[in-house]
């Protein structure tokens, strides 16, 4: 069969064109995911830059309000225990900065018209955006912990406890991110949710202190917080102690159940033309 069978009359269906979409389109993952970590790069100051100037003010902060327990071992202590949790809030905050502004900033733009009228389903989109999320939170993540390291450097005591609960922390975010961009029709919306759902799970999460130091009752509300949980290993990662597999455990559950909600909600193109 000649080049001109093959092709036939212009605009007409040729049954010899292979059209079938394959189970899962590698060529458009990586091109979504090409386009969300370009758009990544350009705004690199917000996600390095600035939260590693955040976790030094909120250090310093600590060290001058310690009084005269700085340079004892109380005083020691507690800025062990901050560092951590500093440096796992700026990836928990930049994964779901990144997944929930990036398909924000999509809807409000035009362009998910593209993505939903071109073959890419869930399947691949989720995991584009939330790879994006990942890599902004771990890069802030990465700039911070260099950071702590000129003022209070602290050996790691479990490298692949403190990775596994960073990835797994920066997942959940970014996947509550996405959720609430899919929510949003617009930037007030999305600021609302760091506002007042974020930014207080996030310091409501053993932070700043033990939660065995909390009262009994604020003590139990916040084991529910799977931002406690992220702590809670990271921590572990970093200063050591027994591996809490119920941490783990309960991030693990949250991130299957994020993710299928998501999948769900993107397949049926909810808020998406809003």
């Amino acid at each position: 069969m000649t080049m001109e069978q093959t092709r036939g009359p212009a605009g007409a269906f040729n049954p010899l064109i292979r059209r079938q979409v394959p189970g899962f389109h590698w060529v458009a993952f990586l091109t979504l995911c090409r386009r969300e970590l370009r758009r990544m790069v350009k705004m690199a100051a917000a996600f390095l830059i600035a939260p590693a100037l955040m976790a030094g003010i909120y250090f310093v902060c600590f060290l001058f309000g310690l009084g005269p327990q700085r340079g004892t071992p109380e005083g020691d202590a507690v800025l062990s225990y901050l560092v951590p949790g500093l440096i796992m809030l700026s990836i928990l905050l930049r994964s779901a900065e990144n997944g929930g502004f990036m398909l924000l900033y999509s809807k409000i733009e035009g362009h998910i018209i593209d993505e939903l009228m071109a073959p890419i389903g869930a399947r691949e989109a989720i995991p584009a955006y939330l790879l994006a999320g990942v890599v902004a939170g771990m890069g802030s993540g990465i700039v911070v912990w260099i950071a702590s390291l000129f003022f209070w450097p602290l050996p790691v005591a479990n490298p692949l406890a403190a990775l596994g609960f960073a990835l797994a922390g920066s997942l959940f975010m970014a996947l509550c991110g996405l959720l609430c961009g899919m929510a949003s029709t617009k930037w007030d919306h999305i600021s609302a949710y760091f506002t007042f759902l974020f930014t207080p799970l996030s310091f409501l999460s053993g932070l700043f202190a033990p939660v065995e130091s909390m009262p009994e009752t604020l003590a139990t509300i916040v084991r529910l917080n799977p931002i406690f949980h992220a702590m809670e290993g990271f921590r572990h990662g970093i200063l050591g102690g027994a591996m809490p597999w119920g941490s783990a455990l309960f991030l693990l559950v949250a991130i299957v159940l994020l993710y299928a909600l998501a999948a769900r909600l993107y397949s049926a193109g909810w808020r998406m033309k809003s």
